[in-house]
């Protein structure tokens, strides 16, 4: 069987590739199995960009294309049978709520139709398919859960904890990593923030008005990024949105404390191996973070259960239930075929 893997343009964006990066090496391993993969060639920035992506895709042939999140319109130029559609998250929708024309556009072209059209339609956590039905509706409920799996690159390396100047990592710099509270709620904490996604001129501003020591990392290896959590003490994840939660399983898999939001999908990946604040409350992150320098019980526990924690969601599981549903896609194509 081969399954051709889609995924946006270069200059998108990076953790997508790197979980269906996991994933393929795992496919591969198997027998029977092949994976090949395609990137657009422009990024979806504008109509006519998403045209000519489009009109792309249109002279590509596969025996079953899996689009790998984010251009959920390519299952527009593809063939219905032959198409699996990943979604990440609703973020586009809930960030376009107060732009109705934005808005409208977004949940046809991007959700919608994408979903009445592809084959089999994924979603990495039930809080995904929640606000998917949310939003789009009943045909949302094809939609099935798999979820992602933490990149065997991240082992388990225990290290002594700094207490008196922890080392603090903050993986992502969009709006809903929510930087701006966590900068607030560690001023005056003798520590420093490493944080991996460009800067905007109001974070840099905030990072300087607080006098928070810090250092910055853009455009990373995969290689680096594991090595950053290895140097760390602390993983924060204070996020007011997400689809998943993949910081926690890696900050779990290495062996450090993580600090994540009370909501959903985090309570439900981190379980027991994560220590929860309220994302909304500066004060409530201050403690929790405080509590995680100052507790070597708690510390110690969050991490002896974050090693249990990530057997939930190996690389391995997540490649078998894809392949199940690519079997079940190609039999479907093998029945159409012979009734033919």
């Amino acid at each position: 069987m081969i399954v051709t893997y889609l995924f946006r343009s270069r200059g998108t964006g990076n953790s997508i590739e790197e979980l269906f990066g996991s994933i393929q090496r795992e496919l591969d391993r198997q027998p029977d199995m092949l994976t090949t993969r395609i990137q657009l060639p422009y990024v979806s920035r504008g109509w006519w960009s998403v045209w000519q992506n489009m009109r792309f895709l249109r002279a590509v042939s596969a025996t079953i294309f899996h689009i790998t999140g984010d251009i959920h319109y390519a299952a527009l130029a593809l063939p219905a049978s032959h198409t699996v559609l990943t979604i990440h998250d609703c973020s586009i929708l809930e960030k376009s709520r107060n732009h109705p024309l934005r808005y409208a556009l977004f949940w046809l072209f991007w959700y919608y139709l994408p979903i009445r059209r592809a084959g089999v339609v994924t979603v990495v956590s039930e809080k995904t398919q929640q606000d998917l039905v949310r939003h789009v509706g009943q045909v949302a409920q094809k939609a099935v859960v798999v979820a992602n799996g933490y990149d065997p690159a991240f082992v388990y390396q225990p290290a002594a904890f700094r207490k008196q100047s922890p080392i603090l990592l903050q993986v992502g710099t969009a709006p809903n990593k929510n930087l701006l509270r966590l900068i607030a709620a560690i001023e005056g904490i003798v520590c420093t923030l490493i944080i991996i996604g460009p800067l905007t001129n109001i974070i840099t501003r905030a990072l300087r008005e607080y006098r928070i020591n810090y250092r910055n990392y853009i455009d990373l290896s995969r290689a680096r990024v594991v090595q950053l959590y290895e140097e760390c003490d602390i993983v924060t994840f204070v996020s007011t949105y997400e689809g998943f939660g993949m910081p926690i399983l890696e900050a779990n898999a290495v062996g450090r404390a993580v600090i994540s939001s009370d909501l959903e999908p985090m309570c439900t990946i981190g379980s027991d191996a994560a220590h929860f604040v309220n994302p909304t409350d500066v004060s409530a992150i201050r403690q929790g973070i405080l509590q995680l320098i100052q507790d070597d019980t708690l510390r110690q526990s969050l991490i002896e259960a974050g090693r249990k924690n990530v057997q939930r969601y190996t690389v391995t599981a997540t490649a078998n239930q894809y392949r199940s549903l690519y079997e079940k896609l190609a039999g479907v194509q093998s029945l159409s075929k012979r009734a033919v």
